[in-house]
């Protein structure tokens, strides 16, 4: 049977089969690509399995298989501490979100990619790049306010973001972070995944407000981990942020001495 341009519809479907089975290849490729390879062959394979996504724009197989592959790229260019191509995939992967922005699925994909990119952009202390990307992640929030995992990637970010920091005096930066995750960790108060980000980073200040001997803080922020605690009194992760923080809230008693 012929379709209307004339080619053979089963024709049309082999190839389509054929792109899908290639692009898992190609996902698998780029999963498993080691310190020792080239990144051209990343860029070849992307350059491949890009075309697929061109022809194929309806197949939502091909389109998930290469924003997993980009997400994952991400990682593996963080690893190599190669930022300027873990940032030109992350830009790729939002040029994949733009064209399916209400796909949950797509956006849960980009907000993982945003915490991943800076989990290590913090390695470079790039403080102007990272505020950056957690703007972006905070419009995609935006975009899908009810979304749980999107919401705890964010806070996850930021509590990211405030480990690195806010521990050697990065003062006005460490305190406009903490405001802006308290705030949000102050409107869900019962999510105990935001809640546990929200203590992560309470813990990461609470050492620095004790070796700056910054006491008002120290209480202020002890009382705000304590409360979350208080909150979730079976979550052992956030017990143990309780257990945490008051040691390294000692270090303040001991240099006072």
């Amino acid at each position: 049977m012929k379709s209307p341009s004339g080619i053979d519809d089963i024709a049309i479907t082999d190839s389509e089969d054929i792109a899908v089975s290639r692009s898992q290849e190609l996902c698998d490729l780029i999963i498993h690509f080691t310190p020792q390879q080239k990144t051209d062959d990343f860029y070849k394979w992307l350059k491949e399995f890009s075309q697929y996504n061109i022809e194929y724009p309806r197949n939502k197989e091909i389109h998930d298989v290469l924003a997993k592959s980009l997400k994952e790229a991400i990682r593996l260019f963080g690893e190599r501490k190669t930022f300027a191509d873990m940032l030109y995939v992350l830009d790729e992967l939002y040029s994949l979100y733009a064209k399916s922005f209400e796909s949950e699925y797509m956006s849960e994909i980009l907000a993982e990619a945003y915490a991943v990119a800076i989990f290590y952009l913090r390695g470079s202390w790039d403080i102007e790049g990272t505020s950056t990307l957690l703007k972006r992640l905070r419009d995609l929030l935006k975009n899908h306010p009810k979304n749980n995992k999107i919401a705890v990637q964010y806070a996850k970010s930021y509590s990211d973001a405030i480990n690195r920091f806010c521990s050697d005096r990065h003062n006005f930066t460490c305190d406009k972070l903490l405001f802006e995750l308290r705030m949000f960790a102050n409107k869900t108060k019962d999510n105990e995944s935001i809640q546990y980000e929200f203590a992560q980073a309470l813990t990461s200040v609470i050492g620095t407000f004790a070796r700056e001997e910054r006491f008002e803080e120290l209480e202020r922020v002890l009382n705000e981990l304590r409360q979350i605690a208080s909150r979730f009194p079976k979550s052992e992760k956030i017990q143990l942020l309780l257990t945490r923080g008051t040691i390294l809230s000692s270090l303040a008693d001991n240099s006072a001495e």
